[in-house]
């Protein structure tokens, strides 16, 4: 009864919403039963966008002097590794989506990555530090994948890119007021740098409150009795993937720009500090003040550009973007300035602003209706192995040497030359998928 009513009540809009002119037409954009979705979906981006901001404050905390002095490239991979690379256990939520209602896969595990971002300040040292954020992106894994599957359940596909970018654009406006007002403090109060923490842990933990108010039918889509076994679940899925050629080249195309992606993403801190011997304050502007930024004042233009086009499309347009980006930061960290890192990040955050939503909403072209959470398992799966892998071949790539615990291995030493190197299998990513485009057959599910 009591999702009933505030499927009744919001259908007509209070007089606070109707004052905040931008929400109240985002909802009247979407059709009415997909209104209350967009209504508390709204409010739980809120936290999961301030999150969301952790990943990039996170990598300039490590190389801020006056926080961890001891920060070094290792421990950059090792955040960098754990938010993409988590991604591996995507498949999990597949399978357990047929056992639990796919709304709790979203609802406990940030409630569970709240409660650890509240152990920052137990103990102090990089280690420890670049431990606990990533066992908090780890858990944040299954949500993630289950935003995705409610996605479809929650918008048509003639309405889900504009909500998927508003609710986005939600998200990275949380993420870069907790950018700023985090990099103020970071700055001002270094050794109470774990009160943002604190904080970021209370806002995702009402954000699950408010995903819990979504009201959803009873009947869960992605339950079923008699699922089997994990790794058979697993394999049939390898076989549903591995039969579908076109998801297959899709997934190919992936790979080139999203590596690249992965592998140097992290090290423009490291870039900015041993290159350039740019300021902490520098450092915390270009790696997250002005990604959160950009990518909150492009989401929605790309959400509405979106709709509009194949995921090849966008696709292609994303990775061409990312490859002049990381070609700006490969002339930075040569030519040991700073403005070019600049210019490179404000181009990468407007790419990552669609790119995101591209990247969310893509496998839904490709499924029908009965294959939407194992195409997207299988999706983010394949991004933890990209993200898993490539900051590890990134470091290597950088730096003269690499520490991974008791053992020492040598680096090829190539510094700023990773990042062209991402330049040029984001190049590659881009041509792939305009070729791609030739042969589009169009969605799965067509529109009704």
């Amino acid at each position: 009864m009591r999702a009933k009513s505030s499927r009744v009540r919001h259908l007509t809009p209070p007089w606070w919403l109707r004052l905040l002119s931008p929400f109240h037409a985002a909802l009247q954009r979407m059709p009415k039963s997909s209104r209350p979705a967009l209504f508390y979906e709204t409010f739980y981006n809120v936290g999961t966008g301030s999150f969301i901001a952790l990943f990039g404050l996170s990598l300039a905390t490590l190389k801020s002097e006056s926080i961890f002095p001891g920060g070094t490239k290792e421990h950059l991979m090792f955040v960098a590794a754990m938010f993409g690379g988590s991604s591996l256990l995507s498949p999990l939520v597949s399978y357990l989506g047929k056992v639990v209602p796919m709304r709790l896969l979203v609802i406990v595990p940030n409630a569970v990555a709240a409660a650890i971002l509240f152990a920052t300040g137990a103990l102090q040292g990089p280690a420890f530090f670049a431990w606990i954020v990533g066992m908090a992106f780890v858990i944040r894994v299954f949500p993630r994948v289950a935003e995705m599957n409610m996605f479809r359940v929650l918008y048509p596909p003639t309405h889900r890119g504009a909500a998927v970018g508003w609710v986005k654009a939600v998200a990275a406006v949380s993420g870069l007021t907790v950018t700023v007002l985090g990099t103020f403090w970071f700055l001002s109060r270094p050794d109470l740098y774990f009160f943002a923490y604190w904080v970021v842990g209370v806002a995702l933990g009402l954000s699950a409150f408010a995903y819990a108010r979504i009201p959803v039918r009873k009947r869960d889509p992605f339950q079923a009795a008699g699922s089997g076994v994990p790794h058979r679940a697993l394999w049939a899925g390898l076989r549903a993937f591995l039969a579908d050629r076109r998801f297959v080249r899709y997934q190919i195309g992936f790979w080139f720009a999203g590596f690249g992606n992965h592998m140097a993403h992290a090290y423009v801190a490291e870039s900015l500090k041993e290159n350039v011997r740019a300021s902490d304050w520098t450092v915390f502007w270009v790696v997250a003040v002005l990604p959160a930024l950009c990518i909150s004042g492009s989401a929605p233009m790309w959400g509405r550009m979106l709709d509009r086009m194949n995921p090849m499309a966008g696709r292609a347009v994303f990775n061409a973007i990312q490859c002049v980006a990381y070609g700006f930061h490969c002339f930075g960290g040569f030519s040991q300035q700073a403005w070019p890192f600049v210019v490179g990040s404000i181009l990468h955050a407007i790419g990552m602003g669609g790119s995101t939503i591209n990247w969310l909403t893509g496998s839904l072209y490709f499924a029908d209706r009965n294959q939407v959470s194992l195409y997207n398992s299988i999706h983010v799966g394949l991004t933890g192995a990209r993200g898993l892998l490539a900051p590890i071949v990134g470091v290597w790539i950088f730096g003269a040497s690499l520490s991974l615990g008791p053992w020492r291995l040598s680096g090829l030493g190539l510094g700023p030359a990773l990042f062209g190197i991402s330049a040029a299998l984001s190049l590659c990513g881009a041509l792939y998928m305009l070729w791609m485009t030739r042969y589009d057959a169009g969605p799965v599910e067509k529109s009704p």
